[in-house]
């Protein structure tokens, strides 16, 4: 799974142009208009210093803009400037392509099942996540994983 998603990620970039984080601020600015650094961070699913980290660079860029929400001063509010926008617009047609010469060879219901499996992988995590005990600073050695259960890797593949 790890191998399939750094595939991804690395095609991804190269073929949109865009690293698949900063993509998925972009689109999600592009999606909403103007939005919360808060709601954006939920959206995108960042933790809000690489977020925050994302954000100075494109606006570096003169892609996004950033302003204090004149309701509520202690949320920063981000946009697409038009230069973003422009950004947008030239990758989404690329990303398409992407998503299409990717999924070349699965059926809706192959997509969809994907689409299930990974939901139910997602909802999985974050419960292990939520009842995982907080770190400590000192690594804690992981459960073995019992013989059969899983299979990855080179071998997995015959």
């Amino acid at each position: 799974m790890g191998q399939a998603y750094r595939g991804m990620q690395s095609a991804f970039s190269s073929t949109v142009g865009h690293a698949l984080p900063r993509w998925r601020i972009l689109l999600a600015l592009h999606e909403c208009g103007q939005c919360s650094q808060k709601h954006l961070a939920e959206r995108c699913r960042l933790d809000p210093a690489s977020l925050t980290r994302q954000l100075q660079a494109m606006q570096k860029l003169g892609w996004i803009a950033r302003e204090v929400d004149p309701q509520d001063n202690r949320l920063t509010n981000a946009r697409l400037t038009p230069a973003g926008q422009v950004v947008v617009d030239e990758a989404l047609p690329r990303r398409a392509a992407f998503f299409e010469e990717s999924l070349k060879g699965l059926s809706a219901a192959d997509i969809d099942t994907l689409n299930r499996v990974l939901s139910v992988l997602e909802a999985n995590f974050l419960r292990a996540a939520d009842k995982a005990p907080q770190a400590s600073g000192r690594a804690v050695p992981a459960a073995p994983v019992p013989a059969g259960t899983f299979s990855a890797g080179p071998t997995a593949r015959k």
